[in-house]
């Protein structure tokens, strides 16, 4: 996988409210855009040691492949990034997670696994989140 910067002109254009206009503007100067170029060749080549394909097949698959790949949502982090956690806010083992929302641990455990409550980090095989990645979860069931 390749990243590649690119201007952030590129954009596509919308007509847009004058004041909303600017503001993107002024957003899009600040953001740099990237560009990940991915090559689907390794993954069909994996499918086609495993599956014979026909012709058809093969391309039916590879389009499938750079039209999902090209809706992906690619998050960049820095490698500090853990740093940025507020410091009152606590990071939870899964028990101290599903007593806080009046759960079992294991169904803790699968939410944190789907990614309805999202981790925190990895201690080994233990699962660490956030109190307050905890509390959005609960609150939007309640929404719900």
């Amino acid at each position: 996988m390749t990243f590649k910067q690119i201007p952030s002109s590129s954009g596509e254009r919308r007509a847009a409210p004058a004041p909303r206009r600017a503001a993107r503007k002024r957003a899009q100067a600040a953001l740099p855009v990237f560009e990940i170029l991915f090559d689907v060749e390794p993954v069909l080549s994996i499918v086609r040691r495993h599956v014979k394909l026909s012709k058809a097949a093969d391309a039916a698959i590879t389009n499938e492949l750079i039209e999902m790949l090209g809706r992906a949502t690619v998050q960049l982090r820095t490698a500090d990034h853990k740093a940025e956690v507020r410091e009152d806010d606590q990071v939870l083992t899964t028990e101290q997670a599903a007593q806080l929302a009046n759960v079992s641990r294991l169904y803790m455990v699968k939410l944190i696994d789907a990614g309805t409550v999202p981790p925190h980090q990895k201690v080994g095989n233990q699962r660490r989140v956030l109190r307050s990645a905890v509390m959005q979860w609960q609150e939007s069931e309640r929404q719900r």
